[in-house]
């Protein structure tokens, strides 16, 4: 066998030294250019030059394409790999002379940025309760606006003081599900344009004096989504993109042949002006749109042809009649912002492994060198805009959810080990955690179609993960929409609550073994599902449905078998999220009011019994969970306002509730394994989660440090 090896190794090596420079230095290019293996390529470029040495001409290209390898990673060893090309090959005229540009690009673009980098700071202006980073900071640095997710309502917040102010009135949760989203401000700091999801549930494009705080609707369409990125410079004009929602979905469509638009809307009347289409479904959409301060061009990213993750950044001029390719890299490159003079754009590249922040110098439309790397691993930032004075502000969100597993013991309700992030691809991305009837699989979410136009995008997956072998099996349901996966008591099925192709909401069917899915009941638009669950035998589904959250609900059982619907008798009217015992025989539900309630009552119907309930001062999903015994009911409360939540148990008897010694940041769709002991929720991990907006200040190339470079 070893001889086998060594043979087939001494083969290889001869194969290997039997190509000629040429070849190898084409199978290196092809690495570089065509897969964007940077390092591969690398690696074979130096053994270009360590077998062929002789061969000068391939050799001193071979030793260009390593600098420009490295130039493309990022990389100081870029420098030293051109001024190799004009050291060791000062006979091959063509590879020096492009060594000697990109050394002189490299010279430029250092000496713009070294002091930048000397006295670059990073200051966090925002974190905690109420954080948001779907605004923007005003140009004069003073406000920040944002959505104020206690009410829904637009908001700025001062930053000298911490004192934030409502710019819109719209009430309580309870009493209107209207909200703002993605604001942005004029650029004389009076104006702010955002999204407002109206009464009718569809978002409209609105502008409010924040003085005067009387909103004008510029866009009010129903079949369209309008999404603001910025405002031109002279105030005039909203830079926009524009889609046709899906009538049968009431959602932006995602289909391959979904187009939408990038826009000018008119401040004043609401007047678009369309400058060109992107196609491809949400996949193929821009990340982020930015008007140069001079308003003569547009920067905006677009996936790259057959590697839709990995995007490129180009430059359309403000009437659309000419475009060019800023960035190009085989990396996730998308726009960030424009520096107040105008002659750098901010981006966010993967191409060194990590997101990071770069500066690329712009001139007349044209990129100036290279682009230099500002703040490594600054994570996936958003974009909040540009100061006056060059602060560049971002936010991190805190919409990050996990799978989590932690074991308790039964009888005492002790925890026998601690809560444990479940090892899965796509962190941050994954919930809705169910146990498999004999306790061999886990079924989860991975949402990966979060992060619309500024995340990576993609469709959602149901995951099943075999705890034995800890295999897992990817199934993409044919449904627009879906999540909530439950399984059916022979472990066949998977039930979701979704949405149809038609449009309409309701319960679906997955068959595990062939991914098949059917619609198991569907009901009118407007309809929530808020829970579901199966009935001990299979034979139905039980869940609790009704209009609008503030609307009552019930309980509904569904026959599969004859598609008949009841009430079940006795449900109560504020029913929102249910549990089925593990004998079949009851149900524990809760509601959704300030004053939270667990009630049980038979799944058969009957009376339901309260046997605890507590004042909560949020609109959080709790989700109840019943022990494998039938004799606790689990369920999480906060101690206090904005705090993390803490696991309790409460007896079906009623008396007081014991607290687990477990806290958490969310504990949401409690599934218990059949064994008793082991819980798996979703959260977004121990500690608190808020979003954080950041200010990055000094970093920008002087007006000495230019005129420098000018009389050199």
């Amino acid at each position: 066998m070893c001889l086998c090896v060594l043979g087939l190794l001494f083969l290889s090596s001869s194969l290997l030294s039997q190509q000629t420079a040429g070849e190898l230095f084409e199978k290196a290019l092809y690495l570089e250019e065509a897969q964007g293996d940077l390092q591969k390529a690398i690696g074979m470029y130096e053994k270009i030059l360590a077998q062929f040495p002789g061969d000068r001409e391939v050799a001193a290209k071979a030793q260009l394409h390593i600098g420009l390898c490295y130039e493309k990673l990022g990389l100081v060893e870029a420098q030293k790999a051109f001024q190799k090309v004009v050291e060791n090959y000062p006979d091959q005229s063509a590879a020096v002379k492009v060594a000697r540009e990109k050394l002189s690009a490299l010279m430029r673009a250092r000496a713009a940025g070294e002091k930048g980098r000397a006295e670059l700071t990073i200051r966090q202006v925002w974190t905690g309760p109420g954080a948001d980073v779907m605004g923007a900071v005003s140009p004069d640095g003073r406000f920040l606006s944002f959505t104020d997710w206690d009410s829904g309502d637009l908001a700025i917040r001062e930053l000298s003081t911490g004192k934030n102010r409502r710019l819109t009135d719209k009430g309580p949760w309870t009493q209107s599900q209207e909200f703002a989203l993605f604001s942005k401000w004029s650029p004389d700091g009076r104006h702010v344009v955002y999204q407002w999801y109206n009464k009718d549930q569809f978002f409209e494009l609105r502008v409010i004096d924040i003085d005067q705080l009387k909103p004008r609707v510029l866009c009010n369409n129903k079949e369209e989504y309008v999404h603001p990125f910025d405002w031109s410079p002279d105030g005039k004009k909203i830079l926009a993109l524009i889609g046709k929602m899906d009538v049968n979905t009431d959602r932006l469509g995602d289909k391959p042949n979904q187009t939408l638009q990038m826009a000018l809307i008119s401040a004043e009347d609401g007047a678009v002006h369309y400058l060109k289409t992107f196609a491809g479904g949400v996949n193929r959409f821009p990340f982020s749109f930015a008007f140069s301060p001079d308003g003569k061009f547009i920067a905006y990213d677009s996936p790259q042809e057959g590697s839709p993750r990995n995007r490129d950044i180009f430059l359309l001029s403000e009437d659309g009649s000419r475009e060019v390719r800023l960035v190009e890299h085989p990396a996730l490159d998308y726009v960030l912002g424009w520096t107040p003079d105008g002659k750098n754009l901010l981006f966010a590249s993967e191409r060194t492994g990590s997101r990071s922040a770069w500066l690329i110098p712009v001139v007349d439309g044209k990129p100036q060198g290279s682009p230099g790397m500002i703040k490594q691993d600054i994570g996936p930032v958003r974009p909040m805009g540009f100061t006056r004075q060059g602060a560049f502000f971002y936010g991190i969100s805190s919409n990050i959810s996990d799978v989590y597993v932690t074991k308790l013991d039964p009888a005492t309700g002790k925890v026998l080990d601690p809560a444990k992030k479940a090892a899965l691809h796509y962190e941050g991305q994954n919930a809705y955690p169910a146990y498999s009837p004999d306790g061999m699989f886990l079924a989860y979410m991975s949402m990966r179609s979060s992060g619309s136009f500024m995340g990576e995008s993609g469709a959602d997956v149901l995951c099943l993960l075999s705890l034995k072998s800890g295999e897992i099996r990817e199934l993409i349901p044919d449904l627009p929409m879906f999540g909530y996966p439950r399984w059916s008591p022979d472990g066949r099925f998977i039930s979701l609550e979704g949405q149809g192709k038609d449009g309409r909401p309701g319960l679906f069917r997955l068959d595990t073994q062939t991914g098949d899915v059917i619609a198991l009941v569907q009901f009118e638009r407007g309809t929530n599902i808020f829970s579901h669950r199966w009935s001990k035998d299979g034979k139905s589904v039980i869940y609790a449905r009704g209009g609008r959250p503030a609307e009552p609900s019930y309980v509904y059982v569904h026959d599969i078998e004859t598609g008949q619907e009841k009430q079940l008798l006795g449900s109560p009217s504020d029913a929102k999220d249910i549990d089925i015992s593990l004998d079949g025989k009851w149900l524990v539900l809760i509601n959704r009011d300030k004053k939270r309630t667990i009630k049980i009552m038979p799944a058969s119907g009957g009376d339901p019994r309260e046997i605890y309930s507590f004042e909560q001062d949020d609109n959080t999903v709790i989700t109840p969970a019943w022990s494998a015994d039938g004799r606790y009911v689990l369920f999480s409360k906060r101690p206090g306002p904005r705090e993390t939540r803490d696991l309790y148990r409460v007896s079906t008897e009623g008396g007081e509730a014991q607290k687990i010694d477990v806290s958490m940041n969310e504990f949401r769709h409690l599934s218990l394994h059949p064994d008793g002991q082991h819980l798996a929720f979703s959260s977004k991990g121990s500690g608190s989660a808020y979003s954080e907006v950041w200010a990055m200040e000094n970093f920008l190339p002087s007006a000495k440090a230019e005129g420098k470079e000018k009389k050199q």
